[in-house]
């Protein structure tokens, strides 16, 4: 069963295995989630960048140790490549690589949060759905638990229409 918890907390303070975080190859400084992530990192996802160890290409990721610097013991950092390439077709051929790269990991518990690749609620809410729907395929019969954070208004929203994420998700709220 895939639980879903979506959370308003920000994502440097829920716990989990894992926190994956994406950002494109032609957005610096770093937006979002992956902007307050190398914030608690002193910058050093940005000097990664700077070095050309890491560049956003699509599908290119890096996994290293969060160094006690959030609660999630891990961060997977997932290239996303251009912002203007980046379109509903990347995004499902990005997920299936990044969902591909979490069983590998065997990560049962994962931080996300997909605010920046929507500009409002029902653009978040087919994110999440397409992300759920693409999990939920691939991990057929597994546990896995995926923690959203996400702006506080879009839970509220989506608490407030009963919304589900796909046949395969227990939804609850934090």
């Amino acid at each position: 069963m895939i639980q879903l918890v979506l959370s308003s907390a920000p994502i440097d303070e829920v716990p989990g295995k894992v926190a994956v975080l994406t950002f494109f190859e032609d957005q610096r400084p770093l937006q979002g989630s992956t902007g307050l992530i190398d914030w608690r990192l002193n910058g050093r996802v940005s000097d990664m960048i700077l070095q050309g160890r890491l560049g956003g290409h699509f599908a290119e990721s890096l996994i290293m140790p969060s160094q006690g610097r959030l609660a999630s013991d891990e961060i997977l950092l997932f290239g996303l490549g251009r912002h203007e390439a980046f379109s509903e077709r990347e995004m499902e051929k990005g997920f299936s690589q990044l969902i591909e790269k979490l069983c590998r990991l065997k990560s049962t518990q994962c931080v996300v949060s997909f605010r920046e690749l929507a500009k409002d609620f029902m653009g978040w809410r087919g994110v999440l759905r397409n992300f759920m729907n693409a999990l939920a395929q691939r991990a057929k019969g597994e546990d896995i638990e995926i923690v959203c954070t996400e702006d506080p208004q879009w839970i509220h929203e989506a608490k407030r229409r009963n919304m589900d994420f796909g046949p395969e998700v227990e939804l609850t709220y934090a």
